[in-house]
């Protein structure tokens, strides 16, 4: 629910994916330029997802992981 909430929030910033090994698929930030704003998704439910909106070394077009429950510790390749 919390993933379908802030996919509304704008165009293409999050996208869900099925991922191998997954029950349900993971969501990936696509445009986070586009979200409301870095805590938008949070703000709506901030339990149970954390996201990443702006990383630093951000590049156009680059799929951010996201993890519920935790952060990616070994960044982009973990999972």
């Amino acid at each position: 629910l919390c993933v379908e909430i802030c996919t509304a929030l704008g165009p293409d910033v999050l996208r869900v994916k099925p991922v191998e090994g997954w029950k349900r698929g993971k969501a990936f930030v696509f445009y986070p330029e586009r979200c409301i704003s870095d805590g938008a998704c949070i703000g709506v439910c901030p339990t149970k997802a954390i996201f990443w909106m702006r990383p630093m070394d951000y590049t156009p077009g680059q799929p951010i992981p996201l993890k519920k429950n935790g952060l990616f510790a070994k960044g982009w390749e973990e999972g």
